[in-house]
């Protein structure tokens, strides 16, 4: 059996255009930072020097083989992470999306890994009106080995509580289709593939434990053998968390909303000891603190931190 590393990934506006840079000068990563943004045409800002260097840097200090990433600025910005920030070790794959704000699904991959790959787009699955389709996508990772298939990742980032029309409170209808196409699609793959573990992973958006579990992610344990692996690995309650937010007034809550799913049977392929949430650190390798207080949230490569998990197939 060989460990595979996986880490899910919400990179928080992802975009990294470089159109405009003379790739004969100088290299990518010594630009100053205003010379880094006048290197896109594009309408979005790429997002930070420092912060794409801190993302990049805990991709590689965690080794990871695999990662599921959200809030990728399409697959042009993914390559050029890849490419430019990655050093070139890993492959990056990523397909356009239903979202209508630009942000994408990708998955980078460890050119040492040793899998054949293929994606596949769910932006047509149907789902029940009002919906009609995912409001993002559920991309799909097959890694075979001589022709066989080995695993199957399903890349998900679920429609956030945000209801900007103010036509579906907290977007709960949209939620619970999204979430149930979700387990549409598991299921189909689990029925034609019952020997192969398939992860489930991603944003949710929302609280999709085990425990004090949202409505909308309740059929996951109800209609499916899913688990959280966080929760499989006795990850200790304080540190299951992937995000911090910040009232109006100030308070401040910690959330899980980042999740890696697999199923209890193949429970036993998980190191637990292996699984965990990295922290982020500055580029001299320090570890930045947990924000206390918002200045200190704005400061972090993403408002999400990643889950890290290490398995044996």
């Amino acid at each position: 059996m060989k460990n595979l590393k996986v880490m899910v990934l919400n990179a928080q506006d992802l975009f990294l255009f470089m159109d405009k840079h003379n790739h004969e000068t100088i290299p990518v990563t010594e630009l100053t930072e205003i010379k880094w943004q006048l290197m896109s045409s594009s309408l979005f800002s790429n997002k930070s020097k420092e912060k794409c260097q801190m993302l990049a840097q805990t991709i590689l200090d965690a080794e990871a083989d695999i990662v599921m990433m959200t809030e990728v600025g399409g697959p042009e910005s993914l390559a050029n992470f890849a490419k430019y920030v990655l050093n070139d070790e890993y492959l990056s794959l990523s397909l356009p999306s239903n979202s209508d704000r630009g942000i994408d699904l990708g998955y980078l991959i460890k050119n040492s890994l040793a899998y054949k790959v293929d994606i596949h787009t769910h932006i047509d699955f149907p789902l029940p009106l009002p919906a009609k389709r995912f409001s993002r996508d559920v991309l799909r990772l097959d890694l075979k080995e001589e022709g066989k298939m080995k695993m199957i990742l399903l890349l998900v980032h679920i429609k956030s509580k945000l209801d900007l029309k103010k036509a579906d409170f907290e977007g709960r209808t949209r939620r619970v289709l999204e979430v149930k196409g979700l387990i549409d699609i598991y299921q189909d793959l689990s029925s034609r593939y019952p020997d192969v573990p398939i992860l489930v992973g991603g944003d949710m958006n929302g609280h999709a434990g085990e425990k004090d579990t949202e409505e909308e992610f309740k059929p996951i344990y109800e209609l499916t053998n899913l688990k959280d692996i966080a929760f499989l690995a006795n990850i200790p309650e304080e540190e299951r968390f992937s995000y911090i937010y910040f009232t109006r007034g100030g308070n401040r809550f910690v959330q899980q909303i980042d999740y890696l799913f697999i199923s209890e049977r193949f429970a036993h392929l998980l190191e637990p000891l292996e699984c965990c949430f990295p922290r982020y650190k500055n580029l001299l390798g320090a570890p930045l603190p947990v924000p206390k207080r918002m200045e200190q949230k704005n400061t972090l490569p993403s408002d999400h931190y990643p889950f890290l998990a290490t398995l044996r197939i």
